[in-house]
């Protein structure tokens, strides 16, 4: 039987990290209120030695800096493991306590790792969804986080961004202009929660975390909100033209069809053509979700491709090796990227990381598919939960398998 990891039970909660947190917070301050606009006032006051569980819906890339201002002391947030591939970045995030976690998949070894940090009387960020909004709706958030708080006995905070999905969208071209902000939705503290079942606890967390952001009639400016689009929408709603779409400025078109369609500042979908019938972009995901689970698959037909892209090894705490170039396709039986092809049967997860990258793990080994400006790795992730993958089979990532 595999031993414990003593290196588990070793203090991860170091003074090195309170200097360093303190010159973290005041730069993460200045760049998301200068480039982001992002306010937020409350504050939370950490005593010393006290434990607190900090849970986050996630909007944005820097949703990090954003909240670690509103703390006092050194907050260790629970980040993809992707971003520690390469030896300088992986020096750094371990440098500063952040806790590294696989994509998709239910990491044990993160779980751990955040209990010894509030063991040690350390605090953790945990974005809850984990992972950021595609189409700003909220994701699968897991019933096992409610014992799993439990266990912990650390006060819990809840903190709730709001106008993420438009100040900076996943499929971005850039930054827009309009209200950003976070909030302190409630602290429950372990007296509080012991009282409650599982399921209430898990509803506090979601109803406090929920955001829709086209509902606040908030406006963001851009002259090229839509602009990498494609990044999210690949299948026509009108036409079924697949990978037929392209945007330019506010709006995107099918090249097949016709249709038109405005990505509007108030983060809604408005056309003048009668056969769209759709308001938000969660209509629009639902719908590929559809046609993606009612597709004919045919043997050895490729089903999606894309040109110019590049493959990587890109293991955690590793320096990240490129393997190959070329064209990326999907069939009923592989994904090839170049001259490297990867058995769709080997496939046990695969994630979106930032707009335009394609994780995966196959048998046992991390590969990093990136594609051009315009590349769209959705498409490939709905697939591999249609066809004969293990990730389909486990259906761990709620927000990418084929259910509505």
């Amino acid at each position: 039987m595999k031993q414990p990891d003593k290196k588990q039970d070793k203090n991860p909660v170091r003074k090195s990290h309170s200097i360093a947190f303190r010159l973290i917070r005041g730069l993460s301050f200045l760049y998301t209120r200068i480039f982001l606009g992002y306010r937020c006032r409350d504050k939370y006051k950490i005593k010393k030695g006290e434990r607190v569980l900090v849970l986050s819906n996630h909007q944005t890339d820097a949703d990090p800096f954003c909240i670690l201002p509103s703390f006092n002391r050194p907050v260790y947030p629970v980040a993809t493991d992707n971003i520690f591939a390469g030896k300088f970045r992986s020096k750094l995030f371990s440098s500063l306590g952040v806790i590294p976690k696989k994509k998709g998949v239910v990491d044990i070894r993160s779980t751990l790792k955040i209990s010894n940090v509030l063991k040690h009387g350390g605090s953790a960020l945990l974005f809850i969804e984990g992972n950021r909004y595609y189409a700003e709706f909220q994701y699968f958030i897991s019933p096992t986080i409610a014992p799993f708080i439990k266990k912990t006995g650390a006060t819990l905070v809840l903190f709730n961004m709001r106008g993420g999905s438009g100040v900076s969208p996943r499929f971005k071209r850039s930054n827009r202009r309009g209200p950003f902000s976070g909030a302190i939705r409630r602290v429950i503290t372990p007296e509080e929660y012991a009282e409650m079942d599982n399921d209430t606890l898990l509803k506090e967390i979601v109803d406090n975390l929920r955001v829709y952001d086209s509902d606040s009639g908030n406006l963001y400016k851009s002259k090229h909100r839509a602009e990498y689009l494609e990044r999210v929408l690949f299948a026509c709603p009108v036409c079924g033209g697949l990978e037929t779409l392209s945007s330019k400025k506010q709006f995107i078109s099918c090249a097949n069809c016709g249709l038109k369609v405005e990505y509007g500042e108030d983060l809604k979908l408005h056309s003048e053509d009668p056969r769209f019938c759709f308001s938000r972009m969660i209509d629009w995901w639902n719908h590929q979700k559809n046609v993606i689970r009612e597709m004919h698959i045919e043997p050895d037909k490729i089903i999606f491709e894309d040109a110019d892209a590049k493959l990587f090894i890109s293991e955690p705490f590793r320096a990240r090796v490129l393997l190959a170039k070329g064209r990326v396709f999907i069939d009923d039986r592989r994904i090839v990227c170049g001259d490297k092809e990867f058995p769709l049967d080997k496939i046990s997860s695969a994630s979106v990381v930032s707009g335009r990258n394609l994780t995966f793990v196959c048998d046992g080994t991390d590969y990093t598919i990136r594609g051009g400006k315009r590349f769209n790795p959705l498409k490939y992730i709905f697939l591999l939960n249609r066809l004969d993958t293990p990730m389909r089979e486990k259906a761990a990532d709620k927000y990418f398998n084929l259910e509505v």
